[in-house]
């Protein structure tokens, strides 16, 4: 018996496709926002990437999305540079239109879901992702249902949202339809 490795370009792609498609943005699209927008995919537009995520230092994280990362930028899908501003930079490098094109249809498939959520959350800074991020994940996948609930914990996780700014979140998630309470 033949042990056939599949290869998961769907995973590799999007990856592509995010680096290219926030190149240029005012915002700085690193490897928290890399993480940050493929959980949005994943959670609110049911873009289903396959990886899986714990709550971390800032909000959801996938240990595999980031070894993902890794393993395509050192295939020159995408270029992971220091910035000396701080953080991470990802753009799109020499191979990344072979990685959008072994993943065609699965970015097909997907893609005005995809071009909303960076329509809508494409141009947030960093840490407005992570707030967004986290509210979504005590919701989705802690099942929190009250408002003040959500802005308790998330307050005493990350003291340094106030309490008004996770609310103030809370309220435009809910009127973008990205969250119910």
């Amino acid at each position: 018996m033949i042990n056939e490795f599949r290869i998961p370009w769907e995973k590799y792609g999007i990856i592509a496709y995010l680096a290219k498609a926030m190149n240029g943005n005012n915002v700085q699209f690193g490897k928290t926002s890399l993480q940050k927008i493929i959980y949005i995919l994943q959670e609110v537009y049911q873009v289903n990437v396959g990886y899986k995520f714990i709550l971390y230092n800032y909000g959801p994280y996938s240990a595999d999305l980031a070894t993902d990362l890794e393993y395509i930028a050192a295939l020159n899908g995408v270029d992971v540079s220091w910035v000396n501003t701080g953080g991470y930079r990802i753009k799109p490098d020499s191979d990344a239109d072979t990685f959008i094109e072994k993943s065609k249809d699965f970015l097909d498939k997907h893609k005005n879901d995809i071009d909303k959520a960076i329509k809508t959350f494409g141009n947030l800074k960093t840490k407005e992702l992570e707030l967004r991020a986290t509210i979504i994940y005590f919701v989705n996948d802690c099942g929190i249902r009250e408002d003040s609930e959500v802005v308790n914990k998330i307050h005493q996780l990350k003291p340094y949202f106030s309490k008004d700014e996770i609310q103030s979140t809370i309220e435009e998630l809910k009127s973008l339809g990205v969250i119910r309470l």
